[in-house]
């Protein structure tokens, strides 16, 4: 290896990072050595992980990134999982050799510096175990590739913290076409270090969806709003996506196209280390569910609002969204709401109509006998009609309100869609509205793929210039990115007892399940993910996890998570978050600015 070798490696270095040069901003405490590495029968180095022992006065925590000199001058990157106060026994001899070296200062000043140690520490030590997040590699005279090296650090090398650019390496992210700010890594010695997720981790084909789970006020749905927020900025530069946000709790989000008055300081600030412009959604449209004579039933009504129900004939074809909750062994409903989709419009010989409207389905009783096992089944049928014509969202007649599946058909690239369903009393009837959505977004991306199969024959067979003009100009008018935000997601696909799900959480699986291929990402929330079905969390791409207890963490869907990092959840202050996607290598500790628009 020459002088000339080094420095060609570091220039491919640095080809490997962002395309995007990081803004980073360094705060007064910027130490640089924290310790040295040791190794042991008790404490061994291996191509994984690695050990050191802190140096006095040095503060170091989990999630921490470190760097150390390697062979063929290369650097390991690690991150901090484990700290530790031991007490070296008669086999940990470089962790006692460790151990005399800090205790023979000389000087004055030293001497000082020592008798303030506490008495518990002048015979340990602390050691910080580090995960292997990467590797800078050498590279070898006749091959082009940096070659990785994956040999355990040695013994007694100098540990220092990470700079931005071995951290933005070690994550292992190429350089992007569409990078998406994901959030900013804080370093205990004053980084702010910005990263970025391409749109392809987020949408698919790599991965796609997000997930968040934390205990109550601990911002998980905050930080879901804040990556909206981003990825909408972004994709709105590059190409066209628009957004459908579930409000499901009171009022909170039936402001966000209104700026907030008073952003603090330490938000402008993680703004422009993102990148990103402090403003709201714009282009936003609320809906609000249909309240008694036709007003909106909100807790707010924005001036850019409007109200939905459902006649009959909306959804006469998708009455299994409604009934989804109502499932009994002893009736079987999905006979009647098949036959009468099938069979749609329906016709009342005994009065000589045709069935259109909620009344004259309740009305209605000739069904064949073969569609009804018991005439329990059509009673029990009748009697959950009723119940759900109860409410004032389900009508005979709309006269100003409007039906949400087909303005979901006809959203627009740029459009913000907020649905509230905060103020519906019945979680079947939530449900029911949050399935209908999600049918309605399948039925759209199939008519959109229909058109633009019209389109291409429209080429074939060579029509006018001027109409497939026109034609390309409506085709681009549907966005490419439908971006989907539903809090509190184990409402509508709670986890399942018996092995079978209900309609509207098939239907968001289903959703979920092609999303990857067309774009459509899911960002959903909920306090625990094992009260969402296993299936949600088998699919989602990026987790984000705030401060859980250790008997949550224990479930099934935390199972990608090694023990010491639960415990290091366990241990998050509120507004910390940990990210885990399978792009990095071990699970990264983030913050976020606070969303932009104004609070209710």
């Amino acid at each position: 290896m020459n002088n000339s070798d080094d420095h060609d490696d570091e220039k491919h270095q640095r080809k490997l990072n962002y395309n995007i040069e990081p803004k980073v901003s360094l705060n007064p405490i910027s130490v640089t050595k924290v310790g040295k590495t040791i190794a042991s029968k008790t404490y061994p180095n291996t191509m994984d992980g690695f050990w050191f022992a802190i140096d006095s006065n040095v503060i170091i925590n989990p999630f921490d990134f470190v760097t150390v000199d390697n062979i063929y001058n290369s650097r390991t990157i690690g991150i901090v999982k484990d700290l530790q106060a031991v007490v070296p026994n008669s086999d940990d001899d470089e962790a006692r050799k460790y151990l005399s070296s800090q205790h023979s200062l000389t000087g004055e000043q030293e001497y000082q510096k020592q008798q303030q140690v506490s008495k518990d520490y002048q015979n340990s030590m602390i050691l910080a175990k580090a995960a292997v997040m990467a590797n800078t590699g050498c590279k070898v005279e006749g091959r082009k590739e940096v070659i990785s090296i994956n040999l355990p650090v040695g013994i007694d090398k100098s540990v220092k913290f990470a700079t931005a650019e071995e951290i933005i390496f070690a994550l292992g992210i190429p350089e992007m076409q569409n990078p998406i700010p994901a959030g900013i890594i804080e370093t205990t010695n004053g980084l702010q270090i910005p990263i970025s997720l391409d749109v392809s981790y987020l949408a698919g084909p790599d991965t796609a969806h997000v997930n968040a789970s934390g205990i109550s006020g601990n911002q998980k749905t905050s930080y879901l709003l804040f990556l909206l927020q981003s990825a909408y900025q972004m994709l709105q530069k590059k190409e066209s996506v628009s957004l459908v946000i579930f409000n499901t709790k009171e009022q909170d989000l039936l402001y966000i196209d209104k700026k907030e008055k008073n952003i603090k300081k330490r938000t402008e600030k993680l703004f422009d280390v993102l990148d990103l412009d402090i403003e709201p959604f714009d282009n936003v449209t609320y809906f609000l569910p249909r309240g008694k004579d036709g007003r909106p039933n909100s807790m707010h009504i924005p001036k850019n609002s409007k109200t939905y129900s459902y006649e009959l004939q909306d959804v006469y074809d998708r009455l299994e969204l409604l009934f989804s909750e109502t499932y009994d062994l002893h009736y079987n409903l999905s006979s009647i709401i098949d036959y009468i989709y099938q069979s749609w419009p329906l016709t009342n010989n005994s009065l000589g109509k045709i069935i259109r409207t909620w009344t004259d389905l309740a009305e209605f009783n000739e069904y064949p006998e073969s569609i009804l096992s018991y005439k329990s089944s059509l009673l029990h049928f009748l009697g959950q009609l009723q119940r759900f014509r109860k409410s004032s969202m389900f009508i005979n007649k709309k006269v100003t309100s409007k039906y949400l599946g087909k303005e979901i058909m006809e959203i627009k690239a740029g459009e913000v869609f907020v649905i509230d369903v905060a103020t519906i009393s019945s979680v079947e009837e939530q449900a029911f509205v949050v399935g209908d959505v999600m049918k309605s977004i399948d039925e759209m991306y199939s008519a959109r793929h229909y058109f633009e199969d019209s389109i291409n024959n429209n080429n074939n067979n060579n029509k006018k210039k001027k109409k497939n003009n026109n034609d390309h100009t409506k085709k681009k008018q549907k966005p490419k990115y439908i971006l989907v935000f539903i809090d509190e997601i184990n409402r509508f696909i709670p986890k399942s007892h018996v092995g079978r799900i209900n309609a509207v959480a098939e239907q968001i699986m289903r959703t979920v399940i092609a999303g990857r291929s067309r774009e459509t990402i899911i960002f959903s929330a909920q306090q625990f993910k094992s009260a969402t079905d296993y299936r949600l969390q088998e699919n989602i791409g990026l987790h984000i996890t705030a401060k859980l207890g250790l008997s949550e963490l224990a479930t099934r869907p935390y199972s990608m998570l090694d023990e010491i990092t639960k415990m290091n959840i366990a241990r998050l202050n509120k507004g910390e978050l940990v990210m885990i996607h399978p792009a990095f290598r071990h699970p990264v500790k983030i913050a976020f600015p606070k969303a932009s628009f104004k609070k209710p």
